[in-house]
């Protein structure tokens, strides 16, 4: 079994959708108008963006947020440079054990519709 697709709710599909599109390599799959636009990555992962049923911004739980795994903390650090040189304000990378006896770099960075994103290396150091 494999986790393929998630879907997140907003009430900006196309700023949502675009900020995964320049930042993580998404790429268009499908759309419906304004309401809905599929994605999909290199690794076949779908995520879709769609408007939710009311047009208000989602209201996500404290702490819900979505990952993004690069190998190595040279990557969470040019991802970092990147979204700030963009005036996304990423904070400050820290580091954190995630288990493995191993550093990890993250950060979190607030993608438009207020969907809270994370970029780290995997735990434990090591590669998936």
């Amino acid at each position: 079994m494999r986790l393929q697709h998630l879907n997140l709710t907003t009430s900006d599909v196309s700023a949502l959708a675009a900020f995964f599109e320049r930042f993580f390599g998404f790429e268009p799959y499908a759309a419906r108008g304004d309401a809905l636009v599929v994605l999909r990555n290199g690794h076949d992962f779908i995520l879709t963006v769609m408007r939710g049923k009311t047009g208000e911004p989602a209201d996500y739980p404290a702490n819900f947020h979505i990952g993004f795994y690069y190998d190595e903390a040279i990557e969470v650090e040019a991802k970092h440079a990147e979204l700030s040189a963009a005036g996304l304000s990423p904070n400050k990378i820290a580091f954190m054990d995630r288990g493995g006896g191993a550093r990890i770099p993250h950060f979190y960075c607030a993608a438009p519709g207020n969907v809270l994103i994370e970029v780290c290396t995997p735990p434990g150091g090591l590669a998936p």
